[in-house]
């Protein structure tokens, strides 16, 4: 099992582009959260899990004012791409909470654990 703490406000993913156009500031904080996000691992020693893998992400975030749990974990999962997996594919298990927190405790906590192969239901 890998457990780490990513400190600040986590960042969600942002779209690169909007009507055509390169949303700069959005996709900046998303770059450099995502950047953050490896760095920290590597800080960690994090390696890089073989099969499949259940990531577990608790976002700890202050204020009213929040975005989707599902862009949150992409930020998240993408800044771990090639560090403790190879794609992100490999991810079988996701379980995203936002819980509340004061201004000066923002974070994410993050646990990674090997599954089991789960057999592809889907057919792919």
């Amino acid at each position: 099992m890998i457990r780490f703490t990513v400190p600040g406000r986590p960042v969600p993913a942002a779209r690169m582009t909007h009507k055509g156009k390169f949303v700069s500031k959005q996709a900046e904080r998303y770059l450099n959260y995502k950047n953050k996000v490896g760095w920290i691992a590597r800080q960690n020693r994090v390696k890089r899990l073989e099969g499949a893998v259940c990531v577990e992400l608790y976002l700890y975030l202050h204020g009213g004012r929040q975005g989707d749990a599902d862009n949150y974990a992409k930020s998240i999962l993408d800044g771990l791409n090639g560090i403790a997996w190879t794609d992100d594919e490999k991810v079988k298990r996701l379980v995203v909470e936002k819980r509340g927190c004061g201004p000066d405790e923002e974070r994410a906590e993050v646990t990674i654990e090997s599954m089991p192969e789960v057999e592809d239901s889907v057919g792919l």
